[in-house]
């Protein structure tokens, strides 16, 4: 699946997932656009799980009675795989691409063999239906979903409106599959993590200025990306003029790369086995990129945990901070 959009205005970008860029096509993940909207639906919830004890859990699509101990869920995006997989469930169903081999290893190893329900955004019903779930989980798709109800409830979280940063939209997913006692591992894993580097590199940190951007289309750039939400809990001062809100990505043309000036230290995305996506190469190689401070000082560093989905990812990207501030 390869499918984004070029955000526009300060609203949608500081709403977006805490994110995604073009990294997260390589790796089949959706690139979505969001939008402001107030008040929940209430046209979802009605099916009652036959068999195990149920409990009432509030969604974005009103209050839904769901498993108490769900064990077959079936997710309609990428992100809600890898973010069960934080909680230590294997869906049963997932979409097309969600198992891509550029994943992290232990990721695309739990997800390769799980039966796909069509692509993200367009489920198969007969699909799902033949998985026998006992939970549907969604944050993207509502008017894809609402008539899934009539297999399994549907737990939708709108990630467009309600709880745009990861760590909130795993927060919901984990109160859906009564996981709340593995989220907060995978928290507490994460919070000593952010102590430590901290801790080891505070000079680095309360001394330098960083930005995070990756490439975009026709001859722009996007400053700011989902790595921002783990540099600003790293404590990394912020520059290239990104609003404290902002998590990405405000576009910006080659010719504003002078933004860029009164950042010590720059980071761009690269996909999982190491290499820049197309867009991302183009603005490595342009002249004006080479002549960014930050970068002719050899501080320009690639990151391939730009999307950030689960605790798992931004460990991932705290060790790569550490060998960034190492260089510093």
């Amino acid at each position: 699946m390869t499918r984004s959009r070029v955000l526009s205005g300060p609203v949608e970008r500081r709403r977006f997932l805490g994110g995604l860029t073009g990294a997260a096509a390589a790796l089949g993940l959706t690139a979505c656009g969001v939008s402001e909207s107030d008040g929940k639906a209430s046209d979802g919830g009605s099916t009652e799980p036959s068999g195990a004890a149920t409990r009432s859990l509030e969604t974005d699509n009103g209050t839904v009675k769901v498993p108490e101990n769900p064990k077959r869920v079936v997710v309609l995006e990428n992100y809600d795989a890898l973010m069960l997989l934080d909680l230590g469930i294997v869906p049963v169903g997932i979409p097309d691409g969600a198992a891509n081999p550029l994943l992290p290893e232990e990721s695309y190893e739990q997800l390769k063999d799980v039966a796909t329900i069509g692509a993200s955004g367009t489920p198969n019903s007969q699909a799902i239906a033949a998985l026998k779930p006992d939970l549907i989980i969604d944050q993207f798709y509502k008017e894809k979903s609402a008539p899934l109800k009539t297999i399994a409830p549907v737990a939708y979280f709108d990630w467009h409106t309600s709880g745009a940063f990861w760590n909130e939209q795993i927060a919901k997913v984990a109160k859906a599959v009564n996981r709340e006692s593995e989220l907060a591992a995978k928290k507490k894993e994460y919070e000593s993590r952010l102590a430590e580097v901290k801790t080891a590199y505070r000079k680095q940190i309360e001394t330098t200025t960083w930005a995070p951007l990756s490439g975009g289309p026709n001859g722009k750039f996007f400053l700011g990306t989902p790595l921002v939400t783990v540099m600003r809990d790293v404590g990394l001062r912020i520059g290239a003029g990104l609003p404290e809100k902002e998590a990405g990505f405000v576009p910006k043309s080659y010719e504003e790369m002078d933004v860029l000036k009164d950042c010590d230290a720059l980071i761009y995305s690269v996909q999982a086995d190491g290499k820049a996506t197309p867009t991302t190469q183009a603005l490595l190689d342009h002249k004006l990129w080479k002549g960014v401070p930050a970068v002719k000082a050899g501080r320009a560093f690639p990151s391939r945990h730009f999307v950030m989905a689960n605790y798992t990812f931004a460990i991932a990207t705290v060790d790569e901070i550490e060998g960034m501030l190492k260089k510093m």
